[in-house]
């Protein structure tokens, strides 16, 4: 596995249960549908975190999950707990899961792909452990398609540090474009790969800009002085990129446009 550049303190782990709920309706619920007794897999699955929004949605389902931190498993054993949710978590590899196979209905990656050297690796795990019919969903951030009016010169350069910042922990800030060539080549059928673009603009009438960027800053602020240490990038630059994305949702015709992409495939 790459390095994961959030780490693993405790406020990382509640960004993520944050996160999780900043997307639940937008992203990670969508098009979701299961039967009442179907055993669903999180691979990659950190704190719990999408598991958790998936279980108070669909209550009666049995979730299982796996990540390779223990100290993320052990938050995720005692979050799912608190929800009353029935679970099968465990310390592992995602290369070789602990799993039988034909095991799952339900397979799914959430932000797990861009951190990973291999995601064909890991998609061919989740191939062997679904029952034939049983379905997988992949969802990543394009993060060079976060656009902002108006633009500016220091907030690109901010975005391409955060790209080349995954590229240099072996991951892929831009895997969620080739989720569905993956998925064929996998062996999965009925593949889609759909890119859901999320656009908010300053309104009177709703704080949706302000709140998406909000939401982004409480984790890209956090990536500066790993910009500054691995990719030597100008800290001055990076700090003013910042400022102007803040300031995005006080101009009066500020707007902010980010493409996630989300791919769906049947095992034959």
């Amino acid at each position: 596995m790459a390095e994961y550049i959030h780490g693993y303190d405790p406020e990382e782990q509640q960004r993520l249960v944050d996160q999780a709920r900043y997307w639940s309706d937008r992203l990670l619920l969508k098009d979701l549908e299961f039967d009442p007794e179907a055993k669903i897999l999180d691979i990659g699955c950190g704190v719990g975190a999408v598991l958790g929004i998936i279980g108070e949605k669909f209550p009666t389902l049995t979730f299982a999950g796996l990540d390779h931190q223990p100290r993320q498993i052990a938050y995720a054993t005692e979050y799912l707990r608190r929800l009353g949710l029935t679970t099968d978590l465990q310390v592992g590899d995602a290369y070789c899961l602990p799993w039988a196979s034909d095991t799952f209905d339900f397979a799914l990656t959430v932000w797990l792909l861009e951190h990973v050297p291999d995601p064909a690796g890991i998609i061919a795990e989740a191939l062997r452990v679904l029952r034939p019919g049983g379905k997988i969903c992949l969802t990543e951030t394009d993060y060079q398609s976060l656009l902002i009016y108006p633009p500016h010169p220091d907030f690109d350069y901010f975005q391409q540090a955060l790209c080349e910042l995954f590229q240099v922990a072996a991951g892929n800030s831009y895997i969620g474009r080739s989720l569905g060539g993956y998925l064929e080549q996998a062996g999965f059928t009925g593949v889609k790969n759909e890119a859901i673009a999320v656009h908010h603009w300053h309104s009177p009438h709703n704080q949706d800009l302000k709140g998406l960027v909000n939401h982004l800053d409480t984790w890209i602020k956090l990536m500066i002085p790993q910009m500054v240490e691995k990719l030597g990038k100008n800290p001055d630059r990076l700090e003013n990129g910042l400022t102007h994305f803040r300031q995005v949702p006080n101009h009066p015709h500020g707007a902010i446009t980010l493409t996630i992409y989300r791919a769906t495939g049947y095992k034959p």
